[in-house]
């Protein structure tokens, strides 16, 4: 199918080039404004607990406690070293997380859209390469590098995708200096975040499926020596975040699904599980039935990516289904899908060059039609991007003024003393007292 979806056919006409790159364009500055606009760099929530962290540091000057010390099951030196570096060289301003954030889902998409151009027939690879890229730089991904407290996900995406990328380039079996690479890369991305640990069943499922046992055992031990690592030291933790899932196991379930759904869960939460449902079929046909030993690089590596995304998805619904209104899953773990997305893209590329084929001006119009769509659905969650975090602001600067709300609890931190005693900090030393675009005077909503 993939080889003859690459023969050659006629070019890209100049009008679909011409709106692509346009399209490209646009998506890109909206993307760059959405991150300006949604930037928050006054610390809040988990933020304030981490600062906390960083005080006790100047106590003890266990740095290794410091970076590597669990936070939810998640180990986060990368955020941590970031904390750390921003307080001590820039006197506190958020923007080394905000960066490292604007890096991380751009290099995403970069690779993405590379991965999306090599597996699409030649006259489609521009469009490919832009679906994708679109698809990874959606507004909510764009918070989460917007928002510092949210910057972790982000590093583990990336850091997985890269690996999965370098696993299966090249043409050697068995462990080579690339495969050693992609190896180290998995280890680095659960450092930015646990989620990331799902990039582990998806290496090895891709070195079985191409029967490499060598590499196979490379990944086995690697990944169960430093996954052995990374769980020491949380039993009591990992127990109790799976208690919720073995007590309500289609509480878990649903949860999953409305994680698939994302970014468009809350469309309607309680139809969001069909769609995720769908989704996870999709997926697990997509895996199960693709990606064999003779097939090409392009859907092996599709395969990979739909599961990780799968992989992030099960371990959502473990370790969230005991939280309060759990199956409202927060729009932070967008990110984690984008690999999905691509992957099942991937998947498609030899199918539209089939039509494009069969029908050429069909084709360009439907490929018009995709990425219209795409700008436009994106335009509408920019917005809605853009005034979560006017809210955000906001709360935070009627916190700092005085102003007490219910909400604060959510926005601010569920122990309000505690965030006081921590801004009488901040203020004391000067620490992170600049914020972005705040209307000051605006009452708390």
């Amino acid at each position: 199918m993939a080889k003859i979806a690459r023969t050659q056919g006629a070019a890209i006409s100049p009008w679909l080039r011409g709106l692509t790159l346009a399209v490209l364009a646009l998506y890109l500055a909206l993307s760059a404004y959405v991150l300006w606009r949604a930037a928050v760099l006054t610390p809040y929530s988990d933020e304030i607990d981490w600062i906390q962290r960083w005080r006790d540091l100047q106590v003890h000057s266990d740095w290794s406690a410091y970076l590597l010390t669990p936070v939810n099951l998640h180990r986060l030196p990368w955020m941590f070293g970031l904390i750390a570096f921003d307080i001590q060289a820039l006197g506190g301003t958020n923007l080394p997380l905000i960066v490292s954030g604007a890096l991380s889902v751009g290099a995403m998409a970069w690779l993405l859209g590379r991965e999306a151009a090599r597996a699409a027939p030649a006259p489609l690879a521009l469009p490919a390469a832009t679906l994708a890229a679109m698809l990874t730089l959606m507004a909510g991904t764009i918070l989460d590098a917007a928002t510092p407290i949210c910057v972790n996900y982000t590093h583990g995406a990336v850091l997985a995708v890269a690996a999965m990328v370098l696993a299966d380039g090249g043409l050697r079996e068995g462990l080579s200096w690339r495969r050693a690479a992609a190896l180290l890369v998995a280890m680095t991305a659960a450092l930015g975040d646990a989620a990331a640990l799902a990039v582990w069943p998806a290496l090895a499922l891709g070195a079985i499926r191409r029967r490499d046992w060598a590499w196979l055992a490379a990944v086995l031990v690697a990944g169960g020596i430093f996954v052995g690592l990374y769980a020491s030291g949380q039993g009591g933790d990992a127990r109790s975040s799976t208690h919720g899932a073995l007590q309500q196991p289609l509480v878990a379930l649903r949860l999953a699904l409305n994680y698939l759904m994302l970014p468009w869960t809350r469309l309607n939460l309680d139809l969001a599980w069909i769609g995720g449902l769908l989704i996870a079929l999709i997926g697990l046909a997509a895996v199960l039935l693709r990606g064999g030993r003779q097939a090409p690089r392009a859907e092996r590596l599709a395969c990979s990516f739909i599961l990780f995304s799968l992989g992030t998805a099960a371990m959502a619904g473990l370790g969230r289904s005991g939280l309060p209104d759990a199956l409202n899953v927060p729009l932070r773990y967008g990110v984690l899908l984008a690999p999905l997305h691509v992957g099942l893209l991937m998947l498609a590329l030899p199918y539209a060059g089939l039509l494009w084929r069969a029908n050429r001006p069909f084709a360009q119009a439907l490929c018009a039609a995709g990425l219209l769509l795409m700008a436009a659905q994106n335009g509408l969650m920019a917005v809605k991007v853009v005034r979560a975090s006017e809210v955000v602001r906001t709360t935070l600067e009627d916190f700092r003024q005085g102003r007490r709300t219910p909400q604060m609890l959510v926005f601010v931190h569920p122990d309000l003393a505690h965030a006081e005693r921590i801004y009488a900090g901040l203020r004391q030393d000067g620490l992170f007292q600049h914020e972005l675009h705040l209307k000051r005077g605006t009452p708390a909503r």
